[in-house]
């Protein structure tokens, strides 16, 4: 199974990319104000509340909001944040692309974070179901073969296993560290037919609870 070794120097270009004090405060500012609507809204809703009778619950189901990632014919389906730009993966190429491999590169600057995104087909067309431990339990153990010579430092935090609507899932968590810095990265794959998924999400090692709230949102976890 063919796993792609992302250049060093990629994830150091997006790890690398600052923030300025003005996009910090822009920030700061933004979550300020959203705290300041909260009780502005939290006051009126308590002074209505005084006067008016109790309404009937009628709240439907949030809408997912965010760009909309779709996976293995739609079984693996999630929503990244708007501010993650796409990109290609100069690494898939043409030769790449006739063999069935696809795939993206998300980018969110301001939180110097990355999540790479690919499907390959699986080897001499082999087809498998939708949870087939076999099959994920060798694209974990090649992965983690492959990250244990990427990173210095390298250091497995941990690995889960879960089913998503009857779609087996397979969580790899390490730390190591890259020219740009220590980092946290976990890779999430799936397989289905003649096809597996693989999402990395690369974060800095101080950013660990957003990266591990993102890494709840793509599979669903509470």
């Amino acid at each position: 199974m063919r796993l792609f070794r992302f250049k060093t120097a990629l994830i150091c270009l997006a790890l690398a990319m600052s923030v300025g004090a003005a996009g910090v405060q822009a920030a700061t500012d933004t979550q300020g104000s959203s705290k300041s609507s909260k009780t502005a809204h939290s006051s009126k809703t308590t002074k209505s509340s005084k006067t008016s009778k109790p309404a009937k619950s009628t709240k439907k189901p949030t809408k997912p909001t965010g760009q909309k990632v779709s996976m293995l014919g739609g079984k693996f389906l999630f929503y990244l944040p708007k501010d993650y730009v796409k990109g290609p993966m100069e690494e898939i190429d043409d030769k790449a692309k006739a063999a069935g491999v696809t795939g993206s590169l998300y980018m969110n600057k301001p939180a110097k974070r990355v999540v790479i995104i690919t499907e390959t087909p699986l080897p001499d067309g082999k087809s498998v179901p939708s949870n087939d431990g076999e099959t994920l339990d060798n694209i974990i153990a090649e992965t983690l073969v492959q990250q244990q010579s990427s990173y210095r430092d390298f250091k497995k935090l941990g690995e889960k296993k879960m089913v998503r609507k009857g779609l087996g899932l397979r969580q790899l968590d390490i730390a190591g560290g890259v020219e740009g810095g220590n980092v946290l990265s976990t890779t999430l794959t799936a397989a289905s037919g003649t096809r597996t998924a693989m999402v990395n999400v690369i974060s800095l090692a101080k950013d660990a609870k957003a990266h591990a709230q993102l890494i709840k949102n793509l599979t669903g976890s509470k």
